[in-house]
């Protein structure tokens, strides 16, 4: 689980810093971020395979699938979680401009951080909540449902 955990902070560190999500960087420069995110994630990956032998059967003493799968999620839980707590703890003074109040999405972690992001997504719906269903809905091709539930059902047929 520690393992996934690293691997989760690592590989959302080399997202952030290829997507300029600085809201996202636990350092703040993006190339310290880009750097300590290859750090924690090969030095989770050398810590794991080459610290001891992993490859256990189950049922001499390993880990079912059930048990791993449990463990992979909790890591990436985790490692998301805390990813964001840090990344908008460090990046609290990364506020949205009044220009750039209109960015949604992970646009708009480009310039303010995760917590800022979703309070400001919240107030936005909160305010109209039909019209912001209905943005979000808008780039969908007409009829997409239909179209989508006749294809499965000529595929199940």
């Amino acid at each position: 689980m520690v393992f996934v955990c690293c691997s989760t902070i690592g590989a959302i560190q080399i997202a952030a810093h290829i997507g300029n999500l600085r809201g996202l960087l636990i350092l703040r420069r993006r190339i310290a971020s880009l750097l300590f995110g290859i750090g924690i994630l090969l030095g989770s990956i050398f810590w794991f395979f080459l610290s001891e032998n992993r490859n256990i059967n189950d049922t001499a003493g390993g880990l079912d699938a059930n048990s791993q799968a449990v463990g992979f999620f909790l890591g990436a839980l985790i490692g998301t979680t805390l990813t964001l707590v840090i990344a908008s703890i460090i990046n609290l003074d990364l506020k949205a401009s009044n220009i750039d109040k209109n960015i949604d999405g992970l646009d708009s972690l480009r310039v303010q951080n995760y917590f800022l992001a979703i309070k400001d997504e919240y107030s936005r719906s909160r305010e109209n909540w039909r019209a912001y269903l209905a943005k979000q809905f808008m780039d969908l091709p007409k009829n997409i449902i239909y179209q989508l539930v006749t294809a499965i059902i000529v595929k199940l047929r």
